[in-house]
């Protein structure tokens, strides 16, 4: 009978956790990447909400690309900005960091993440693919590219939506609906010889 109650409960709880990740949803980013001097800058607002009434306290992990052709990451910084707590990072580690995340019930909520990566050839890459991990396309998603006139973009692994040039220095943009990347956002370039 013990075996039965423990077995249940075990179950209710599964059931109840599952339950509340199922609530919760990540459903926009709005990225701004830049490179500059062979560094490569990203600037994001992620946004979550909640779809059940219980309150939703999780740790998530921020993945970086690791790979011979990228140095070591830094200047992170992660804040939520509904409630403007910055103390959220909780581990930081060579290939991402964890950081806490809350949300009251039937709420949504915003944060604000920064980093900046060295290159040491002629690429950059962000993280999307790990999308796939919540199950949901994003319901919308923008990126947006910018970099001194003198980098040429060789290739991108999404086709830009539009470009534009400004004060010395190109932007590409990209807009998204319904998005479940199905590969990492990838920038090969070269600088031009003046």
């Amino acid at each position: 009978m013990i075996y039965f109650y423990t077995h249940l409960l075990f179950a209710y709880v599964f059931l109840w956790n599952h339950s509340i990740i199922n609530d919760m949803q990540f459903y926009r980013e709005d990225l701004t990447f830049k490179i500059i001097d062979n560094t490569f800058y990203v600037s994001g607002f992620y946004s979550f909400c909640n779809t059940g009434n219980i309150p939703i306290r999780k740790l998530l992990f921020y993945p970086f690309p690791i790979d011979s052709t990228y140095g070591a990451v830094d200047s992170i910084l992660a804040i939520n900005l509904t409630n403007e707590a910055s103390e959220i990072i909780t581990k930081i580690e060579k290939d991402g960091f964890s950081f806490k995340i809350e949300i009251p019930g039937y709420g949504i909520v915003k944060y604000k993440i920064c980093y900046q990566q060295k290159l040491f050839q002629n690429s950059a890459e962000y993280i999307l693919n790990s999308t796939k991990k919540w199950e949901k396309p994003l319901e919308t998603a923008s990126y947006r590219l910018i970099t001194d006139d003198d980098l040429n973009i060789v290739s991108f692994t999404y086709t830009p939506d539009s470009i534009s040039k400004a004060n010395g220095q190109k932007i590409y943009y990209w807009s998204k609906k319904d998005f479940m990347p199905d590969k990492n956002m990838m920038f090969y370039f070269e600088r031009i010889c003046k």
